[in-house]
């Protein structure tokens, strides 16, 4: 028989008669032979998987965006491998580069420290097809999928004042992170709008439960005391609570508390009220992402595009 019709009958294609295919399939079973993915890639210039690389696959933060792209890549056949960087820029970056050469059809890359970005893109676009999620490199043009994160911090700190707060302060993300920066630019914006202070209203915080913990404790100490705290992070509005509830007050008739991320708290040992927050969709990021990289892959002219999701506002108990 041809190697012609042996490749039809693996690839269930028509033009064989039932004799032959059933012939073909009985010494493909009796020799437990399987397709050689690398051979069929030289052929077709495709491997059918896509590459995607995260700071860290370990944080409960990605569950959602990993999920979103396992769904739409088996909706549309692909496989998926991922790499995780641990955090540090020299293991994401290697990823890239080991996806980049041509074992992956595409690559799906979030990223999002400003000091790095450059470097960072520079290694991306050696990929023929590639997304970025929540990075951005100023003056380049290609596929992006974004959260509005000034949007975000804007409508959440307008609650607070819209409850009547006047002492409101930014438990802020470090100023490293892209989307620090917008949420930190989007509170600081809602408080120039409603006419409140500014001054000393930002706190840097970085995303974490205990530094933040920490400096509200020194603020009730000190009756240094808001009527009202926006958090970067949900993790950082959790540090808030647990040195609030320590001190015997709570959300929000003491202090109206409100975070971003949708995530859940480090500390297991207290029972935190349900969290008003700005939740990001990751999951429809992560299936956005998997459907912007494909239809570039199958579509090569295609120009590059950017989509933009807006947080959701989830009312909780503490704000």
């Amino acid at each position: 028989m041809s190697s012609t019709l042996v490749s039809r009958v693996l690839n269930n294609k028509p033009g064989v008669s039932p004799g032959n295919r059933a012939r073909i399939l009985s010494i493909i079973e009796k020799h437990n032979y399987v397709p050689n993915a690398i051979a069929r890639s030289l052929v077709t210039q495709k491997t059918g998987a896509i590459g995607v690389v995260l700071e860290t696959l370990t944080n409960a933060f990605f569950f959602d965006f990993i999920k979103g792209i396992q769904d739409m890549a088996e909706e549309l056949e692909y496989s998926v491998v991922f790499g995780g960087g641990d955090n540090e820029l020299g293991l994401v970056m290697n990823y890239v580069d080991y996806f980049s050469q041509g074992r992956v059809d595409g690559v799906i890359a979030h990223y999002t420290r400003t000091t790095e970005l450059s470097e960072f893109y520079e290694i991306l676009r050696r990929a023929s097809n590639f997304v970025l999620v929540e990075g951005d490199v100023p003056g380049k043009v290609f596929n992006k999928v974004h959260i509005n994160n000034f949007e975000g911090a804007y409508r959440a700190t307008e609650h607070l004042i819209k409850r009547g707060c006047k002492k409101i302060v930014h438990f802020a993300g470090e100023p490293v992170w892209s989307c620090a920066n917008d949420r930190a630019a989007g509170f600081i914006k809602a408080l120039e709008d409603y006419s409140l202070p500014t001054e000393n209203a930002v706190i840097s915080a970085n995303f974490l439960e205990d530094l933040s913990y920490d400096i509200m404790k020194k603020m009730i100490s000190g009756n240094n005391i808001p009527d009202g705290c926006f958090a970067a992070a949900d993790k950082a509005a959790f540090g808030i609570l647990r040195a609030m509830h320590e001190n015997g007050l709570s959300a929000p008739d003491d202090i109206a508390v409100i975070g971003f991320d949708g995530d859940i708290p480090d500390t297991r040992s207290i029972v935190f009220p349900k969290l008003t927050t700005m939740r990001q969709p990751f999951y429809d990021v992560g299936r956005e992402s998997v459907r912007m990289l494909v239809s570039s892959i199958e579509n090569p002219g295609a120009l590059p595009v950017t989509t933009v999701f807006n947080a959701e506002f989830v009312q909780g108990e503490t704000a």
